[in-house]
């Protein structure tokens, strides 16, 4: 069989596993693991964020759409009343510790935004929410300077619950002042060019000069996954990265269909076509329910050392991934290299 009738077979069967297991809200199933490889027990944990994920990856593929616009559903039904996401979906018993993230958020405003959906989250919120450098700080807290109107109307009605914030930083791996190099990347991406965009831009370039990217955010220490976020969030605004993250992603070895999709995924936000063995390896990898093997995207956390650097994460630290997940990165991949390829 030709190559581009595998790849639509195999987009075929990814959509149908995503229709039998998308759940009735929107939302795209994720696991929890006390093992980075995922592998044995793991345990459902809802969340925003993998949902937001998806429905972006999902507008690259066609026949998506009824999917994606169900996602998007469940994005609308998640948000709070000042426009912003949380982690945990409100049905989750720990969502009330957790103030607004604008990993989350910044993640689930770019797919309304590029879906021309209204809801999006008040721009001049996000940007009152960073630090002396300009850069993005990873919490919605109050802060011990003045913010706009917008961001003093959210955290005003957080003061009720100080006891529970101050419990969910002293007891979780999170700070109130975390800045987060992806979380600035996801922030780039759904704002585009503002007014100081320059130093997340430049603090972002800066990783990669120095090869830090293991080593730059406190929820993720894959790769992989840092290119990935990195190349959707440069790709328009910093062409110069491209050689850099193109180079970085040749010189490595994916461990699994993740990090393979991701891989490629991250080529073509530079209009690099990824190599066909890549996709060879995707197609093999294949499961015969149509998706492809869950692994962890992210985790929950790591201690900040002195230097700057991170510890390793503790033990018992979770880690968050899903078929699902993996499947719609894959989808992503194989549906933008096959329109790609049929164009050569």
């Amino acid at each position: 069989m030709h190559i581009d009738n595998k790849v639509e077979h195999a987009i075929e069967a990814g959509l149908g596993f995503l229709e039998t297991n998308q759940l009735p809200s929107g939302e795209f199933p994720v696991f929890t693991s006390k093992r980075r490889d995922m592998i044995g027990d793991v345990s459902a944990d809802p969340s925003v964020f993998p949902t937001a994920l998806a429905a972006h990856a999902l507008g690259f593929v066609p026949g998506a759409a009824a999917l994606r616009d169900r996602a998007i559903r469940f994005l609308l039904d998640q948000r709070d009343r000042h426009g912003l996401w949380r982690h945990w979906t409100r049905d989750h018993p720990h969502f009330a510790v957790l103030p607004p993230d604008l990993d989350d958020t910044s993640c689930a405003s770019a797919v309304l935004a590029r879906n021309g959906v209204s809801g999006t989250a008040d721009s001049q919120l996000l940007l009152s929410n960073r630090n002396s450098r300009g850069l993005f700080y990873t919490w919605i807290v109050p802060r011990l300077r003045w913010t706009s109107a917008a961001h003093r109307r959210v955290v005003a009605g957080q003061l009720p619950r100080a006891l529970v914030l101050y419990a969910f930083f002293r007891n979780t791996s999170a700070s109130p002042d975390d800045v987060d190099a992806v979380v600035n990347a996801n922030c780039l991406f759904a704002l585009g060019a503002f007014s100081g965009h320059e130093a997340v831009v430049e603090h972002l370039l800066g990783i990669l000069r120095t090869r830090e990217e293991i080593s730059c955010d406190k929820w993720y220490d894959n790769p992989f996954v840092i290119w990935y976020f990195f190349s959707r969030a440069l790709s328009g605004i910093a062409p110069g990265a491209g050689d850099m993250i193109a180079h970085r992603i040749a010189s490595a070895a994916p461990a699994n269909a993740l990090e393979t999709a991701l891989a490629a995924a991250g080529l073509l936000y530079w209009n690099h076509l990824p190599e066909q063995d890549s996709i060879l390896t995707l197609l093999e990898g294949q499961l015969e329910t149509g998706a492809w093997p869950r692994a962890a995207i992210y985790h929950g956390g790591r201690a900040r050392l002195p230097d700057g650097t991170f510890d390793e994460p503790r033990p018992h630290t979770p880690y968050w991934g899903s078929e699902a997940l993996t499947t719609v990165f894959c989808l992503e991949v194989l549906a933008q290299w096959l329109r790609r390829h049929r164009r050569t």
